[in-house]
């Protein structure tokens, strides 16, 4: 008698165990999904404030620091679409993790542009800093258009 109360406490650990596991796996991928979406909320933010500046014809130098903030969150990117963390994340595609190599080159060209942005800004050249934006941005769209879902 004593075995078999033992044994029902035992499956009642280890299910509550499992759901223990699974509740922390959700909570894990939402945390994760989060980290991407704030990344990617701060780069938009930065190409925004960047083009604020050219806009205006304000100081170029005003555009390293933005410019370094995306560059570092582009090298940041691929590590935040770890395996398996698509679920729950309606803007990635699927084909982020079927194409992988493709979306860490990607990540990387931006980190690169942005990078050369920076170098830009440094020069001085409002002229130069608004081509090199614009490459920034071509950057972002060449990864967007294949890897984003659109919502609308």
């Amino acid at each position: 008698m004593a075995w078999i109360r033992r044994s029902a406490w035992m499956r009642r650990i280890a299910l509550a165990a499992l759901c223990s596991s699974v509740a922390l796996a959700a909570v894990a991928q939402q945390e994760t999904v989060q980290a991407r979406r704030a990344a990617m909320k701060a780069n938009g933010q930065a190409l925004m404030h960047i083009d604020r500046i050219i806009r205006t014809g304000g100081d170029p130098a005003a555009v390293i620091d933005p410019a370094n903030r995306i560059a570092a969150a582009a090298g940041q990117i691929p590590s935040l679409f770890p395996s398996g963390s698509g679920k729950g994340d309606d803007a990635a595609d699927p084909a982020i993790w079927q194409q992988f190599g493709d979306f860490q080159g990607k990540a990387t060209n931006l980190q690169n542009q942005a990078a050369m942005l920076a170098a830009a800004a440094q020069a001085g050249d409002l002229a130069t800093v608004r081509a090199q934006y614009d490459k920034v941005v071509q950057a972002c769209g060449d990864c967007h258009k294949p890897y984003r879902h659109q919502r609308w």
